[in-house]
């Protein structure tokens, strides 16, 4: 039976897919992969960030969102958990376990599909024909993360939807909230496109994982791409700071102490910090499913109500014919309880201008809230 290194080089190599890997180790490889290779569809148990990177992320980010003024911040609202997401996706890419997706994961892909002996029967039917061959391939230029799925831990790349389990469907017959909730499709991955798939590729291991994109400029100078390696040599170099300056690893300094230690990173590696500000950003602020926004802080500190489906903020009501506006959430007026307050005096008067003299608005009675007519 042919071995996985000849038929995938003789394969794959004009695609220079094979350029750089380690096929021609592939036989000192096998011991080791047939026994670390795990189910394509399986997660490992933890995420891409050790327990010692992810402690340094998390107290970073609790730094450039604190919660010094008792406000919550970006550790209340577990923007660890939304990073650890989105590096972990696709666990299924690095099938040898060795942290990185080269050619040689094929061999653990050809594991993990029941081959003991080396071989690329990689679908198992007792055969190595075309379909092994497509199927190997698709699991590298799908790209690698063809051979996971979209998700890590529940953590989706793109949440579905469109409701969550968050609000009620309403009740026609009385014009109120009903007490039936959806599923929450939130949970549910959207399957990816291929080319979505080669994306996520780019954006996690960087041009080299896709030979095709490695001469494009985009691949490897954007901001959001090479994001596995850039967080682990990040985190690296915090620790290194932190070593030099205080004899101790960032997550065990004071917070006076992680803050000089976080100037300097800004300083020294300020593609470093602009990426953990983004993601401490996107942590607070995006829906909970994906790992962050925790029991929806971050929503609650924007005054932002979330997703509002199926629910909505009018309810037909069928024994008026016409729709109610909820008294929770009211269209024509400002929302009980809501303080509407806080603009300067510059600010009143060019709201004044511009949504009441230039827009025909009506002023609210509460000072600072305006509505359209």
């Amino acid at each position: 039976m042919t071995d996985v290194k000849d038929l995938f080089l003789a394969h794959l190599s004009r695609r220079r897919f094979l350029q750089g890997a380690a096929v021609a180790s592939s036989a000192l490889l096998w011991p080791r992969l047939r026994s670390t290779a795990r189910a394509l569809d399986v997660p490992p148990p933890s995420g891409f960030l050790t327990a010692d990177e992810y402690a340094v992320v998390e107290a970073i980010t609790a730094r450039i969102v604190s919660n010094d003024d008792g406000t919550p911040g970006a550790l209340e609202c577990g923007v660890a958990d939304y990073v650890q997401g989105l590096l972990s996706a696709f666990p299924g890419a690095d099938a040898n376990g060795d942290g990185r997706a080269t050619a040689a994961d094929l061999i653990g892909i050809a594991a993990a599909a029941g081959a003991t002996t080396g071989d690329a029967d990689v679908n198992g039917d007792g055969i190595v024909d075309e379909p092994d061959r497509a199927a190997a391939v698709t699991s590298i230029f799908g790209g690698p993360v063809a051979a996971g799925p979209p998700a890590f831990d529940g953590k989706p790349i793109f949440a579905g939807g469109p409701f969550s389990d968050r609000n009620p469907f309403p009740d026609p017959a009385t014009g109120t909230a009903s007490n039936n909730f959806p599923p929450n499709y939130f949970r549910q991955p959207i399957p990816l496109t291929r080319v979505q798939r080669l994306a996520w590729t780019v954006r996690l291991f960087g041009a080299d994982a896709v030979p095709e994109l490695k001469d494009n400029p985009l691949a490897s100078s954007s901001a959001d791409v090479n994001l596995r390696a850039r967080y682990r040599a990040g985190v690296a170099l915090v620790n290194t700071l932190s070593q030099a300056q205080f004899s101790a690893n960032y997550a065990d300094l004071a917070t006076a102490d992680q803050d000089a230690v976080l100037a300097k990173v800004k300083t020294q590696q300020r593609s470093f910090y602009d990426l953990l500000v983004s993601h401490t950003i996107e942590g607070i602020l995006c829906v909970p499913e994906y790992g962050g926004n925790r029991d929806r802080i971050g929503w609650t500190l924007v005054h932002f109500d979330g997703d509002s489906q199926p629910l909505g903020y009018t309810i037909y009501d069928a024994t008026i014919g016409d729709y109610r506006e909820r008294p929770d959430k009211p269209n024509s007026t400002i929302d009980p309880g809501d303080p509407c307050s806080g603009f300067s005096d510059d600010m009143e008067q060019f709201l004044d201008t511009v949504l009441v003299t230039l827009a025909g608005a009506t002023k609210f009675p509460s000072p600072f809230c305006y509505t359209g007519e």
